[in-house]
């Protein structure tokens, strides 16, 4: 059966693959026909790249503790 580790693990994994996702998606959807960012103004542009890098490199951090939680039942 599943222990608390490994479902604190798997919800970790999930979110952090839902946030990645979701990053990736508004980032594909904020694509012209030629396949560029397009982006209002420069400011916008800097601050929803550092937010998303930010928020993949979270994501990211939450996929790799959660797959470490689930192997520490092992």
């Amino acid at each position: 059966m599943f222990s608390n580790l490994d479902t604190n693990g798997l919800i970790l994994i999930s979110i952090g693959l839902l946030m990645r996702y979701l990053i990736g998606r508004r980032k594909f959807n904020r694509r012209n026909v030629a396949g560029i960012e397009v982006f209002s103004s420069y400011l916008t542009a800097v601050t929803i790249r550092l937010f998303e890098r930010l928020f993949n490199l979270f994501g990211l951090l939450l996929i790799v503790f959660g797959a470490i939680t689930v192997l520490m039942r092992l």
